[in-house]
């Protein structure tokens, strides 16, 4: 598990970055006898072989290391030589099937071992095997001249580069760099092992990580910590007393090293062994250690999916009659777990209860009154005016650690208190960003000032002035002073363009920041923000006209990277685009659905529910299915822009009603229906037009172009709707919408085909099959022939 490579391997499924494994199986007869005639340079007389080859065969089940060793092991016998006479390999096919039953191909290689290298040798190879395939030969060297246990390790002190030259001409060995050596094949590793007594191998293990552990400094120590630790933990009875809290100490640090590198499997076995080191003493001999220890190990079986054992580490640090400051990281940890089930509520009264026990100020879990809202906003604004900012990147960092922690544990239950008490989340945000501006900076006051960011342009129609906070939020990022880059970054990164930056930037321009945010949150153990920032890429790619086909196999890689990373409702938002992708290619098999998805995600994920709707709606459009559109929205219960306020899909959305609402007055059968549908279409249509008049939003300029075709048809006024077709697909080509481009085309030919124009119907609907053909919609394509 620390081997470089699967470490490496790991990190890249994080990414998404597919990776192709070939299992090598053994050969089979025919291989086998291709092999042995190719060894004995017999490739013209293989018939010659055959027998000898069913042999080798039978004792190595077609194994090439066996079979290679096994031929060499007949010629050290001398049961197969060679005839300078006839310039051929000579062997008795009898006596070599004697050795099949005399010998087992198993301990072949142990005996060679045994026989052919010298005892110093021997000795290396002991120690080379336990530290792994490859190995430092300074660090046998070090291990080997410990003077004090050569009983059991080595009888001749240091070792002398020679042995390894010995071990390289036998073919055991082979360089990797200029540092490092490595089995020439694994059988010899575990061959090298077999050279210890079974019943003595674990405390040899043992033994060898504590002399290494003592001759190493840090640096070097920290180069082979995995390594080191793993020895000495492979009897942890035997540390002697003196020894287990450094012992402990250790495992600590290599537990730490392994969460950093994502392998939380080995830390939690090194944070599992640290404790077991302690026992019920460290609470009181060592409980800053011991607390660490049941929270990080908590926190990496959080990561393992060991639920239990993380709830058992938890209830037993906050049991303990300690300061609320030494319980905050397992709160932390219980609310991400709680985040991840998106089981809401008792995450609200989880954070007030810390407030609580902090001596800060604390909310009712329950609805929050407007004018209350806006009584604090207007404090809040009051505050900000007062500040450039400058001033807020410059401000001193807060000193109070109960202030901070208040701060990060309100930050920690925002996710929550969007789902479940909504109107609370203001609150909570005009309450961060006071916090930061009488007391100073910390590392919420970056995702602090990226939310009220995002009130200022999603709720309180202020965009310079979110502007202005979002410049704050990047200027506090790149401070030295920020602790928690990482989490810090991730999280401010989503916030401000998944909510304020496609309102004045081309979306396209959004798409590279929530990579860079997924790694950071990746790397920083924050795997919420980290898949949301996945989720919300996704959305931004599905509206940019990212070829239909690259993005499916990206939306792919995505949807498994979150389900590696338990992260159900990120999973859930992909995989309802990546359904939507797949219909629109013609290559849905019926494996998902979106009734699936929202069982999986559970109903009470209204984030979720906004999604499967906004989607449906969308494929509705694209294919002119205008009579379920309609069907949709009038079943609607709640209106899914609600749990998206300032998102794209919200101002996606918008649109996506306002064309199905025209669409309905047209067919509608009675003036008092045309009307009500043609009334919320105007409506809504104004609201488009308010957001790129006051925000100059270059996203949605065709869309709005679109509606108005569509209202000028409805109304008589042809040469106007003529117009603004041509403009909504001019416009959608010149900012990079491929899709909307194809639709602006197909609706245009249906309008055209209504007038009897079949001249621009047909060139309008040859347009809009060449856009949806780039796009790589093929159910479109083939919908529209």
């Amino acid at each position: 598990d620390s081997h470089p490579l699967t470490l490496q391997l790991r990190e890249g499924a994080q990414l998404g970055i597919s990776t192709t494994t070939i299992d090598i199986g053994n050969l089979d007869p025919i291989h086998v006898k291709s092999l042995v005639a190719d060894v004995l340079s017999m490739e013209d007389h293989e018939d010659a072989v055959s027998t000898l080859a069913a042999t080798v065969q039978k004792k190595t089940d077609g194994n090439v290391f066996y079979v290679l060793l096994f031929l060499r092991s007949l010629a050290e016998e001398e049961l197969l030589q060679y005839n300078f006479g006839t310039m051929r390999w000579h062997w008795d096919d009898e006596a070599v099937k004697a050795k099949l039953v005399t010998q087992n191909v198993a301990t072949v290689l142990v005996d060679l071992l045994r026989s052919s290298v010298s005892e110093s040798s021997q000795n290396a190879l002991k120690v080379a095997a336990c530290l792994g395939t490859s190995f430092s030969p300074s660090v046998v060297a070090l291990a080997l001249g410990e003077q004090d246990d050569v009983s059991s390790l080595s009888d001749t002190g240091s070792l002398n580069s020679s042995y390894f030259d010995e071990l390289k001409e036998a073919g055991l060995l082979e360089r990797e760099s200029d540092e490092v050596l490595r089995f020439a094949h694994d059988q010899i590793q575990l061959s090298s092992l077999d050279l210890i007594p079974e019943n003595h191998r674990i405390s040899f293990k043992s033994k060898l990580g504590g002399i290494l552990m003592k001759k190493m400094d840090r640096d070097r120590l920290d180069d082979h910590l995995f390594e080191v630790v793993s020895l000495r933990n492979s009897c942890t009875d035997a540390v002697p007393g003196d020894e287990r809290v450094p012992m402990a100490k250790m495992n600590l640090r290599a537990g730490m090293k392994a969460a950093e590198n994502g392998s939380f499997d080995m830390a939690k076995d090194y944070f599992k062994a640290g404790r077991e080191l302690l026992g019920d003493a460290g609470w009181k001999d060592e409980p800053d250690m011991t607390i660490q220890l049941y929270s990080e190990g908590a926190n990496a079986s959080l990561f393992c999916g060991s639920l239990d054992t993380m709830g058992r580490l938890i209830d037993e640090v906050l049991a303990k009659d300690i300061p609320i400051e030494a319980k905050l990281r397992c709160y932390e940890i219980k609310i991400r777990a709680l985040t991840a089930a998106s089981d809401w509520a008792p995450i609200i009264d989880i954070g007030m209860d810390v407030r609580r026990q902090l001596g800060q100020s604390v909310m009712r879990n329950k609805p929050v009154p407007l004018w209350k809202i806006m009584k604090e906003y207007r404090k809040t604004d009051r505050m900000l005016k007062k500040v450039t900012t400058d001033d807020i990147a410059t401000m001193p960092q807060v000193k109070d650690k109960k202030v901070i922690m208040g701060q990060l544990i309100m930050e920690r239950i925002l996710q929550a208190v969007y789902h479940a008490q909504p109107t609370m989340m203001p609150i909570i945000v005009f309450n961060m960003v006071q916090t930061s501006i009488r007391h100073g900076n910390n590392s919420s006051a970056c995702v602090a000032f990226a939310l009220m960011a995002m009130l200022y342009q999603s709720v309180f129609g202020n965009p310079s002035k979110a502007s202005d906070l979002v410049v704050a939020a990047d200027q506090l990022l790149s401070s030295p002073d920020v602790q928690e880059v990482g989490r810090v970054k991730a999280r401010s990164i989503m916030i401000c363009y998944c909510f304020v930056h496609h309102w004045h930037s081309p979306i396209q321009q959004t798409l590279a920041p929530f990579i860079e945010g997924y790694q950071a949150g990746l790397y920083a153990g924050e795997t919420e923000s980290a898949a949301y920032n996945l989720s919300s890429r996704s959305i931004h790619l599905f509206s940019a006209g990212r070829p239909l086909p690259a993005l499916q196999h990206e939306l792919e890689s995505f949807a498994s990277v979150c389900a590696q990373l338990n992260q159900t409702p990120a999973q859930s938002m992909i995989r309802a685009d990546l359904l939507s992708v797949r219909k629109l290619r013609n290559t849905d098999n019926g494996e998902d659905s979106f009734d699936a998805i929202a069982i999986a995600s559970t109903n009470s994920d209204v984030m979720i529910r906004a999604k499967i709707v906004i989607s449906r709606m969308e494929l509705f459009v694209f294919f002119q299915d205008w009579s379920s559109a309609a069907q949709l929205l009038r079943k609607l219960e709640e209106d899914p822009r609600a749990a998206a306020v300032g998102s794209w899909v919200y101002v996606r959305y918008t649109f996506l009603e306002s064309l199905v609402s025209f669409k309905a007055a047209q067919a509608a059968s009675s003036w008092a229906t045309k009307r009500r549908w043609k009334k919320r279409g105007i409506r809504l249509m104004k609201q488009l037009h308010k957001w790129i008049s006051k925000g100059g939003n270059p996203n949605i300029v065709h869309s709005l172009h679109l509606l108005t075709a569509e209202l000028a048809a409805m109304k008589g006024n042809h040469s106007k709707a003529k117009e603004s077709f041509k403009k909504a697909a001019l416009v959608a080509t010149t900012n990079g919408f491929v899709q909307d481009k194809g639709l602006a085309h197909a609706l245009a030919s249906s309008y055209y085909a209504g007038q009897g124009d079949q001249y621009w119907a047909d060139y309008h609907r040859t347009n809009s099959q060449d856009a949806f053909r780039e796009w790589g919609a093929t159910a479109l394509f083939i919908r529209g022939r």
